[in-house]
């Protein structure tokens, strides 16, 4: 007879920073020049060590210019959209403790259509009165990098960031781009004394054929065959592989401004669209996703199966373990305004994608974009945040003062949330679109809108019964059943080891057994109800294994981990109850019994 174990089953409205989902910081650069502040940046790969370091302001309040992300998940306030200067604070009072390490690369040295700064950028550009020259006429300085392979200093320099993500107890979210900065592209707003017109220079790729790049095949000997963007992400293969465990996911970038695949005629090619996934699906090891917009998914999609789809939504629902299956959704402006600045081709398209996505279940990272509209304006966007199974947020991109505003009680939240039918009625405020309510959850009466959105990125498990025999026989059957419920706005995507670990509660030593049980069946509810009286969301949590360890009283815990982990007890998944959490078996409480 199995007995129901005396644990709390309550959920604790607390930041739990799991893997593989929630905030991450951005990075901003501050670097005083008469042309501005640029917003964001990556990590310039060095080509030598020659080269100066720039990894941008990381945005913790005691964040400095050259700080190394990645070995300082340190907890950070959201940021409100006011105050940048002279250190950032935040401004919304609510903080979080990332457990996503934003590790962006920009291969800038390496292609000469990628220029190295914002002055050389506008210096260059005769649209604004730039001399057109790649190189500056009086230092003689280039103004771009070099198309060339990348460095075995290079190589070792992203090694050395990936290795302090390893050592410390979150996940890489990794990225690739030639324009990290966004210098191929002008953004008036950042130069408002310049009345510049708005656009790109050029595309910074080095496939793009250019007096400064003249051809965008590779001359490296054996390898003639590949343009320069397959050959690096050759090299970067190993890298990959290498660092498959502390890998959350790969944004594909390489193309565009920001990395972002917008606007430049490669990102805008539906055959160099497929050809870089064609070579990340390569590349990256099969347990882990890659993300791109929807529009660079379906020209891969189109060309890969010979279908004509006009909207990604018409794809059928990817197979488990077909490349497409390995797709996730990078949205960069997310609820900027109805059409996602442009993210979407048509207003409507967005009330289309987004079932698609849902029933997709897969990864969506968002760079925030909180516009003041009713997709940015609470409730609304917890609604949204469920149909999109929203997995990780950049703290650093959005005025999330607008979510830290709102109170979460049911009067708020409940609130019903009528949406435009089209972009019209967006412009005219004169909604008659779908009306939506969010569900309630009483846990979170009286936090804040942004702690709730907080802590439901991605998967959030609660433990609501555990069951187990009294004791049972030395290398007998140890059984175990229980309920769990996903409260989260999403659900475990990459592979996790469930193991079962016995601790003696007298000497302390430990007996583990890996289960079958497989933490992606714990699917969040359908319709976004998070109670935890919806109990038709449970989840069934239930194993056999040998009790081998010696006669004794244990405590049974269970341990949640990547299978390709070297740590004991880093990146393991936590419960969201009080009073389970083991930190140093990195394991959750479940039950008690004695083997006799």
């Amino acid at each position: 007879m199995l007995v129901m174990q005396k644990l709390s089953y309550k959920e604790n409205p607390i930041d739990i920073p799991n893997p593989d989902r929630g905030p991450y910081r951005g990075r901003w650069q501050r670097v005083a020049t008469h042309y501005g502040i640029t917003p964001e940046v990556d990590h310039l790969v060095p080509v030598d060590d020659k080269d100066v370091l720039f990894h941008g302001a990381t945005l913790v309040g005691k964040g400095t210019l050259g700080t190394v992300e990645g070995d300082d998940i340190e907890e950070t306030e959201f940021f409100n959209g006011v105050n940048l200067s002279p250190i950032y604070a935040g401004g919304t009072g609510i903080s979080a403790l990332p457990s996503i390490a934003f590790m962006a690369f920009d291969l800038a040295r390496f292609s000469s259509n990628s220029f190295l700064s914002s002055e050389g950028a506008l210096s260059y550009d005769p649209k604004i009165n730039g001399d057109g020259l790649y190189v500056d006429p009086v230092t003689g300085k280039s103004r771009t990098g070099k198309t060339q392979a990348l460095t075995d200093y290079a190589l070792n320099y992203i090694r050395g960031l990936l290795q302090k993500v390893r050592e410390g107890n979150g996940v890489a979210f990794v990225k690739f781009s030639y324009d990290g900065n966004g210098f191929t592209y002008i953004e008036p707003s950042r130069y408002p004394h310049l009345k510049l017109p708005e656009g790109s220079i050029h595309g910074p790729e080095p496939n793009y054929v250019s007096p400064n790049n003249p051809s965008a095949m590779c001359n490296i000997k054996g390898h003639e065959e590949k343009d320069w963007i397959d050959y690096h992400i050759w090299q970067l293969k190993p890298i990959f592989h290498e660092f498959e465990d502390i890998i959350m996911c790969v944004k594909s970038g390489m193309l565009g401004p920001w990395g972002e695949q917008h606007t430049t005629e490669m990102s805008l090619s539906p055959a160099a669209n497929k050809k870089l996934l064609d070579a990340l699906l390569d590349a990256v090891p099969p347990s882990r996703l890659i993300l791109s917009n929807q529009r660079v998914f379906l020209a891969w999609y189109n060309l890969t199966y010979k279908t004509n789809y006009t909207s990604v939504e018409q794809v059928p629902i990817p197979k488990k373990g077909s490349p497409e299956a390995r797709w996730g959704c990078f949205d960069d402006s997310y609820a900027a305004n109805f059409s996602n600045n442009g993210r979407y081709d048509t207003p409507e398209e967005r009330y289309r994608i987004l079932p698609w996505l849902h029933k997709l279940n897969s990864m969506v990272q968002v760079e925030g974009g909180v516009g003041d509209n009713v997709f940015g304006r609470m409730p609304g966007a917890i609604i949204e945040a469920y149909q999109f199974h929203t997995s990780a947020l950049n703290m650093r991109h959005g005025r999330y003062g607008r979510w830290s505003e709102f109170i979460y009680n049911e009067a708020n939240v409940t609130k019903p949330v009528q949406y435009p039918a089209n972009e019209e009625e967006d412009s005219s405020g004169n909604f008659t679109g779908e009306i939506k309510t969010a569900f309630y959850d009483p846990v979170y009466e009286g936090k804040t809108g942004l702690e709730y959105f907080r802590d439901r990125l991605g998967y959030r498990l609660v433990l609501r019964e555990a069951k187990l025999s009294e004791e049972v026989n030395q290398n007998g059957s140890l059984l175990f059943e229980g309920k769990i419920q996903n409260v989260g706005f999403g659900n475990v995507v990459n592979k996790k080891n469930v193991t079962a670990v016995l601790k003696s509660k007298n000497s302390g030593a430990t007996f583990t057994a890996l289960t079958e049980v497989d933490a992606r069946d714990w699917l969040c509810a359908e319709d976004g109800n998070s109670r935890e009286d919806n109990v038709s969301s449970w989840r069934d949590i239930s194993f056999s294994i040998e009790a081998k360890a010696a006669p004794g009283s244990y405590d049974l815990y269970l341990k949640i981990n990547d299978p390709k982990e070297q740590s004991l007890n880093k990146r393991c998944i936590r419960f969201a109850n009080y009073d389970i959490w083991n930190e140093e078996l990195g394991a959750n409480k479940i039950g008690s019994i004695k083997i006799v």
